[in-house]
């Protein structure tokens, strides 16, 4: 009997320290040289709460878990983006490029996908 109350108040314990919502909270500063920065961001909260993720935008004195450093280019043959991940110490976590896109933001959109599933691999979700 003692164990099953230790391990009910263990249980609860877990329970009050996770975020009401269930997901992990992401704190994200993110960069770049699109005018596509916001549909972007948009696309990444949508992605990282799809893998039990909440994506908070934060400034860079904030602190923050990863810097996104985001590029876009459009072309006749169509759009391409690239995101590079770095962790609070500027050091490389992860990258994605996706190309052939009909436009900047379904590329932006894909990438989005990507480094979320990236992300929440790391952080074995």
């Amino acid at each position: 009997m003692p164990f099953l109350r230790i391990a009910l108040f263990a249980a609860l314990v877990l329970l009050a320290i996770q975020p009401a919502s269930g997901h992990e909270s992401v704190r994200v500063f993110a960069q770049g040289d699109s005018s596509r920065l916001p549909n972007f961001i948009e696309s990444c909260k949508r992605e990282f709460k799809a893998n039990h993720m909440d994506l908070i935008l934060v400034r860079p004195e904030e602190g923050y878990d990863y810097n996104f450093v985001v590029a876009q280019e459009s072309a006749l043959g169509g759009a391409a983006a690239a995101v590079i991940a770095l962790d609070s110490k500027g050091l490389f976590v992860a990258s994605v490029v996706r190309s052939g896109r009909m436009s900047g933001k379904g590329a932006f959109n894909a990438s989005a996908k990507e480094m979320a599933k990236k992300i929440a691999l790391l952080r074995n979700h």
